[in-house]
């Protein structure tokens, strides 16, 4: 997402129950990578609130693999056959 703060569209406070709800518009949604019912963490900051996920999400292939443990059923690289799209040559 782009480090600019960016306005797409209005939304409406709305009562539901002793609360209140928004609606976030589904291209925000959609942009920031979120998923349908995601847990999120809710703070105020500088006057605005800020939503995150409170679920870590990798960074970088490190992050992705870090828990990673080999099975140890493979001694060889695995044959996936010619590529098909846009993959990297080795």
């Amino acid at each position: 997402m782009s480090e600019f703060i960016k306005e797409d569209g209005e939304t409406k406070l709305s009562k539901w129950g002793n609360s209140n709800a928004t609606r976030i518009p589904s291209n925000l949604v959609k942009e920031l990578g979120w998923k349908d019912n995601e847990n999120l963490s809710i703070k105020i900051e500088n006057n605005s609130l800020v939503l995150k996920p409170t679920s870590h999400r990798p960074t970088n292939i490190h992050e992705l693999f870090a828990g990673w443990k080999d099975d140890g059923k493979r001694d060889t690289e695995m044959n996936w056959g010619e590529s098909k799209g846009n993959e990297l040559k080795w």
